[in-house]
């Protein structure tokens, strides 16, 4: 929780952190987002590293850190282009952390429970990514737009960092005995002996994107259709999104422990086809708010179950650092060319003729994301189904 509260405060102070700090456009400082999925991508080689070397709980402390420095550095006045080159190494540090902190959940339990505890992290992560978003506005709330407030941001993500790491220190010895032993039953066997299955990895990867991309669809799109197409007001605007996000994240922990009581796979599919189909029907149903509210309960339904089912199956079928770290990268890559996509395509298809052309443009939009999705469901669900009978 302490290490994702720096990626949600930045997220919504591009302007203030950059654009009015530095004299950039626009353009230039949603490269601050993309580079840093690009070190998220150049972390997999390093935890594969970590892996054989086998001392992860040492690379939660040092990963910290080092991102806790980097931050601290982005604070100072050192110029857009040095700014960006240390948020590239930032995101390499922020992947390692994630890999081996979600590593770790898997192996703290028996099989039995593996989906309650990834319904436990993602309820936090979730937590920490709404809450990391409603501090960084507070914190920048009386900026004038040179970004002298709004900086403050990377000193606080600084701190939750340095936390961290120096928490993992602190603990050392306790994590050390996850590193090295996984609990099968009742039975405790070295690591060894549960190495990653050889289980196919880029169904997880594309499931990660897919869902990350939708997400994207989320936090960005839909804010805006109900704004623009709908007409609803700030406050109806936001408790409508935020039920949903609220929603999806609380409602991780009892999908998860659903997804160990039915199975992961099983369960995955079914939130997913909620999910995705409330995603292609909710601009038809947007007229009126009562329809719109239920279909909004079941998208939060249906997301909750998507993380937890996720990880536990990655945890099961391709556990290990390089496994983790690679389906974070591939959903902050999916989150980015959602986001991307979601803008280019309004952009094409709504024009100046009237709500009635925006409505159908922002219903299009919907419609390819959800259908998307559901295609990715029906392509993967077989292929990990094989490897789960296999296993």
């Amino acid at each position: 929780m302490l290490t994702a509260l720096p990626d949600a405060m930045v997220v919504p102070l591009l302007r203030e952190l950059l654009v009015g700090r530095y004299d950039v456009g626009p353009g230039q400082a949603h490269a601050f987002l993309s580079i840093n999925l690009v070190g998220g991508l150049c972390a997999v080689p390093v935890l594969g590293f970590a892996a054989r070397r086998s001392r992860p709980v040492l690379a939660i402390g040092i990963a910290a850190i080092v991102d806790a420095l980097l931050l601290s550095a982005m604070w100072l006045p050192i110029g857009f282009g040095l700014t960006i080159l240390l948020r590239f190494f930032e995101g390499v540090a922020d992947v390692v952390v994630f890999a081996v902190i979600f590593d770790l959940v898997g192996r703290v339990g028996t099989p039995r429970t593996v989906g309650l505890r990834f319904g436990f992290a993602a309820a936090f992560l979730t937590m920490a990514l709404g809450s990391g978003a409603i501090l960084g506005g507070y914190v920048a709330r009386n900026d004038i737009g040179s970004g002298d407030t709004a900086r403050l941001v990377f000193l606080i993500g600084a701190g939750a960092c340095l936390l961290a790491g120096c928490l993992a220190l602190l603990w050392r010895r306790r994590l050390r005995r996850l590193e090295g032993l996984r609990e099968l039953g009742h039975a405790v066997v070295p690591a060894a002996a549960t190495a990653s299955i050889r289980a196919p990895l880029w169904p997880l990867l594309l499931i990660a994107a897919s869902d990350r991309a939708v997400g994207g669809l989320l936090t960005g799109t839909l804010g805006l259709f109900l704004a623009d197409s709908v007409g609803l007001g700030p406050a109806s605007r936001g408790g409508l999104v935020g039920s949903v996000l609220l929603l999806m994240g609380l409602g991780a922990i009892p999908a998860g422990q659903v997804a160990d009581r039915w199975g992961d796979i099983r369960v995955r599919v079914i939130g997913a086809v909620a999910f995705g189909a409330a995603i292609v029907v909710l601009p038809a149903v947007s007229t009126n708010v009562v329809t719109l509210f239920l279909v909004a309960i079941v998208l939060g339904a249906g997301g909750a179950v998507l993380l937890p089912t996720s990880l536990a199956i990655l945890d099961r079928l391709h556990r290990g650092l390089v496994g983790m770290g690679g389906f974070r990268a591939a959903g902050d890559i999916g989150f980015l060319a959602g986001v991307m996509t979601a803008g280019l395509l309004l952009q094409m298809l709504i024009d100046d003729r009237g709500p009635q052309s925006g409505h159908t443009g922002y219903a299009i939009v919907f419609a390819i994301f959800g259908l998307v999705h559901l295609s990715i469901t029906a392509i993967t669900a077989p292929v990990l189904i094989r490897a789960g009978r296999a296993t």
